[in-house]
């Protein structure tokens, strides 16, 4: 091997030395190509999505932006000045520096600049790589001498969730099984599971001034830690056309699109009425809360109480018409007053505090009457059946709030002579 063989050799080597210096593995893909002076904040953690949305300024002058979608990476990073540069500050010229650095480095990689701030603390750049469409903005923070990153790989992952639709008759499973037609995310952890004697609140699902209804006399519940790459985005858009798949219909979001966290929905199907609301929180917290009209014992409820609020009996607004999804709830109604003979019962009618005490008197009069027509002519001995209302008179919760509203208008089973 000759001497020049050797230099050669020794040079090529220091290149790609210093090359995997310059651009130093700092959580992004590698396509990402950044300059020495960026180096990693220990405080600021590395965020990747699998699916999340992103906006983007397209143009020159930035007027116009674009939300693209698909797999997210974020975090915020230190600039360490170069050698023999000045110190990063106010008014100094840093965001100009800090721009022609990171420039510097992904213009060679096949970045093209889109968008500068006149300031050129903001910067986006987009570059077409293995038919995928990528987008990278930077932000700077000079006088903190902060700079952070956020790239969006177009596209995103497929829903490959699947939830298995309830059975026709009740399952049976413990506080502790998974809830069986609610698949838990792939990869979590359950941190917590049990059962809630409280309603479930679904009344974000209803807008304001309707009548938002009750769901259920108690609430399953289990909450599980979610992998890290997930993102509210994909919880939502994944649960939710895995719930219509088997049945369900989608109350909350009205969007199809929405990345808001929150699930709303109901199965009312094969004589089933569940009650299902899916939450995700910061950091991948998700909870699945559930309401089954035939989860408790209705019969051992009235014994023990002495009443039973019909939750899920539910009237058009403002009138005393049974809507059609309450009669799942009135059946097993029915069959609990089949199976306890022996005393007679007041059907109860309740309202919460809007409106006059008139209004509210006749209102809930009406609504207990066509209650008890209805278990009346589905084989309930009239002789059994009185009807009373009670107006605004008899609350059970706070009309301070949508939930306790709803509590508080209410139909309720009422067995005579017994006090509680």
């Amino acid at each position: 091997m000759t001497a020049s063989t050797v230099v050669a050799r020794l040079f090529a080597a220091a290149t790609v030395a210093v090359a995997a210096l310059a651009h130093a593995d700092l959580g992004f893909p590698d396509y990402v190509k950044l300059p020495p002076q960026i180096s990693v904040n220990p405080d600021q953690r590395l965020i990747k999505e699998e699916l999340a949305d992103a906006e983007f300024e397209s143009t020159k002058a930035g007027a116009r932006k674009v939300t693209k979608r698909g797999v997210h990476y974020f975090r915020w990073y230190f600039y360490k000045p170069a050698a023999g540069e000045q110190k990063p500050g106010f008014y100094n010229g840093t965001e100009e520096r800090i721009y022609k650095a990171v420039s510097g480095a992904l213009t060679p990689a096949g970045w093209q600049n889109v968008y500068l701030a006149e300031s050129k603390d903001t910067a986006v750049w987009r570059m077409a790589r293995d038919g995928k469409d990528l987008w990278l903005r930077m932000s700077a923070d000079a006088p903190q001498a902060q700079v952070s990153f956020e790239l969006i790989e177009v596209g995103g992952s497929a829903n490959m969730l699947v939830h298995n639709p309830p059975a026709a008759k009740p399952e049976v499973f413990t506080d502790r099984d998974p809830i069986p037609y609610l698949t838990a995310w792939p990869g979590s952890t359950l941190k917590a599971a049990g059962r809630s004697p409280d309603s479930l609140d679904v009344t974000i699902a209803f807008k304001a001034g309707t009548e938002a209804p009750v769901a259920g006399q108690s609430t399953v519940y289990r909450h599980y830690r979610g992998p890290s790459n997930l993102s509210a985005l994909q919880f939502t858009r994944d649960n939710r056309e895995a719930l219509v798949k088997t049945g369900w219909t989608i109350l909350y979001p009205a969007e199809t699109d929405s990345a808001g966290g929150i699930i709303v929905a109901r199965y009312l199907k094969n004589g089933r009425d569940i009650w299902a609301r899916l939450d995700y929180e910061y950091g991948a917290s998700l909870s699945y809360s559930v309401a089954d009209t035939a989860s408790d014992d209705w019969a051992a409820k009235l014994n023990k109480d002495c009443r039973l609020p019909l939750y899920g009996v539910t009237f058009d607004f403002n009138k005393a018409t049974i809507k059609a999804e309450s009669e799942v709830v009135l059946t097993r109604a029915v069959n609990v007053l089949k199976q306890a003979t022996g005393f007679a019962v007041e059907v109860q009618g309740h309202t919460d505090n809007v409106g006059g005490d008139d209004y509210n008197q006749k209102l809930s009069d009406a609504r207990a009457a066509s209650v008890k027509q209805w278990l009346g002519s589905h084989g309930i001995d009239a002789a059994r059946l009185s009807s009373k209302g009670y107006g605004k008179t008899q609350p059970v919760a706070d009309n301070g709030s949508d939930f306790g509203r709803a509590k508080n208008r209410r139909v309720e089973l009422v067995k005579a002579g017994c006090k509680k």
